[in-house]
């Protein structure tokens, strides 16, 4: 999509409000669409595809406006932007909404230039998103859909990548250790942040390739280790390593060049740029510069991904869990160079993952 509608829906359950908002942006050149609720909202959205910038109060009755973008979100799977309205004693709602992936918000009274300032912005990542997308599905493994399964990958693909997804497809025959769209995306951010970071098109293809497999030693991990819902002890934390030097193992052996990096970065995607990491505690630039890319990868959506053992996060809060840290993870752990062009660029991550979200959740 090369431009966006100039479509927009109003939500709130006062006349008066939801009259002059609507006022503002229809002499700003916006066809406007108004509902009085969130439940009416909702119906809104369901009847209209193009309907996907709002503006909502969060304070209404029957849906407020906070339930209203959960249901949103969660009921149709559509790259949405809101403008929530929010008063006095909204604050916790709003910390709610910013973990939902809501960028703007207006303090009551709204001021016109700031609504079309806040409309404007919210329009211009939406383009920006759908430009990036539309980049990311010319990219894609041969503009495979992200409806596509392995087998459907296999047909498509020839040589290297045919051995690859090969052996990709014997994991998933054995275990289900992660969805296929986990694997294919880790590839390619790997290959966004390798063109970010200069490296020449064969590395970014090679890189897009052999991030894949990444994992594919955990198809050497026990069960009750690799399956375990809890969180895992020293021992079987151990156990879980292994999985680097397994990886290595299944790959070194081909002759293939695409297969070798594979290898080196099952090997090595666990060390840290401070030498926290595993299997062999490198630290800084004596980590393969394919093994940096891809764990910083592979930390992003591990995040946004739903596990046995913790939910999906938001794009937002995965972001600012890379950026800044938390109990898991810290930005030494990545090489600094790496980390800062994810920073810059982290919208264009999100829009690979909004490409080919999980199919299995």
């Amino acid at each position: 999509m090369s431009e966006l509608e100039h479509r927009i829906l109003v939500v709130d359950d006062e006349p008066p409000i939801r009259k002059l908002l609507s006022r503002i942006l229809e002499r700003a050149g916006f066809d406007v669409v108004v509902a009085s609720d969130g439940l009416e909202a909702l119906a809104q959205v369901r009847g209209d595809a193009s309907l996907r910038l709002v503006v909502s109060d969060l304070r209404m009755p029957n849906c407020s406006g906070l339930e209203f973008v959960k249901r949103a979100i969660n009921e149709y799977k559509r790259d949405f932007e809101f403008i929530l309205l929010t008063g006095d004693g909204d604050k916790s709602d709003a910390v709610t909404a910013l973990r939902l992936g809501v960028r703007e918000f207006l303090d009551k009274p709204i001021e016109r230039a700031d609504l079309e300032r806040a409309v404007l912005d919210a329009q211009a990542r939406l383009l920006e998103r759908d430009q990036e997308a539309e980049r990311v599905r010319k990219l894609e493994l041969e503009n495979l859909s992200q409806s596509k399964n392995l087998d459907d990958m296999s047909r498509k693909l020839g040589g290297a990548e045919q051995e690859m997804i090969d052996r990709l497809s014997l994991i998933s025959q054995y275990r289900d250790i992660e969805t296929a769209e986990h694997c294919v995306r880790v590839g390619l951010y790997s290959q966004l942040l390798a063109e970010m970071a200069g490296l020449d098109q064969n590395v970014q293809r090679t890189i897009r390739l052999a991030g894949i497999l990444h994992d594919i030693g955990k198809v050497g991990v026990p069960d009750e280790v690799l399956l375990k819902e809890g969180k895992l002890t020293e021992e079987e934390f151990k156990v879980m390593q292994r999985h680097t030097e397994i990886g290595f193992a299944m790959l070194n052996s081909s002759d293939n060049p695409v297969l070798g990096q594979a290898a080196i970065i099952a090997r090595h995607h666990h060390e840290h740029w401070e030498g926290s990491g595993y299997c062999t505690g490198l630290s800084g630039a004596d980590i393969p510069m394919v093994a940096r890319i891809v764990s910083l990868a592979d930390v992003y959506d591990a995040l946004r991904s739903s596990r046995r053992y913790k939910p999906p996060y938001a794009h937002l809060d995965a972001v600012e869990i890379i950026t800044r840290g938390d109990m898991r993870t810290s930005p030494e752990m990545f090489d600094p160079m790496l980390l800062g062009l994810f920073a810059e660029h982290h919208g264009r991550f999100e829009s690979i993952y909004n490409s080919m979200p999980d199919q299995l959740v």
